[in-house]
């Protein structure tokens, strides 16, 4: 597997960790800037369950590039997608602008993922 392959999950991970800290850590501060009413912070966890997850992703990923799990890089493709399509769902139904950077920025990683395996034969991955 090209080694290109691997550096798109340290992308994965830095915009992970990006996001999952200060949701994790300041929601209050980085919810209005998502365009979200600071309000839900205080009505539930939900927020900082979110950053935490977040950062579990960007842990794995992490684990993936520095141990070159072969096997994982093409699994993270399919959960990227899903949360593409998730992320649109959402747009369409609550307007909210900030998820279409979050779908620009999970798309660059998916696209930058195909794109270095594009000579591998990815059957051996499935």
């Amino acid at each position: 597997m090209p080694i290109q392959a691997f550096k798109w999950q340290l992308y994965i991970a830095t915009y992970t960790a990006l996001l999952g800290i200060p949701l994790l850590f300041f929601p209050k501060d980085v919810i209005p800037m998502m365009g979200l009413n600071p309000a839900i912070v205080d009505a539930s966890p939900f927020v900082q369950l979110t950053g935490m997850f977040l950062l579990s992703l960007s842990l794995i990923t992490f684990r993936i590039w520095q141990k070159k799990t072969e096997e994982m890089v093409l699994g993270t493709v399919f959960v990227r997608l899903f949360i593409i399509v998730t992320l649109a769902v959402l747009y369409l139904n609550g307007s909210f602008p900030f998820l279409l950077l979050m779908i620009a920025v999970v798309s660059v990683g998916v696209i930058g993922t195909l794109w270095s395996l594009r000579g591998v034969n990815l059957k051996q991955f499935l």
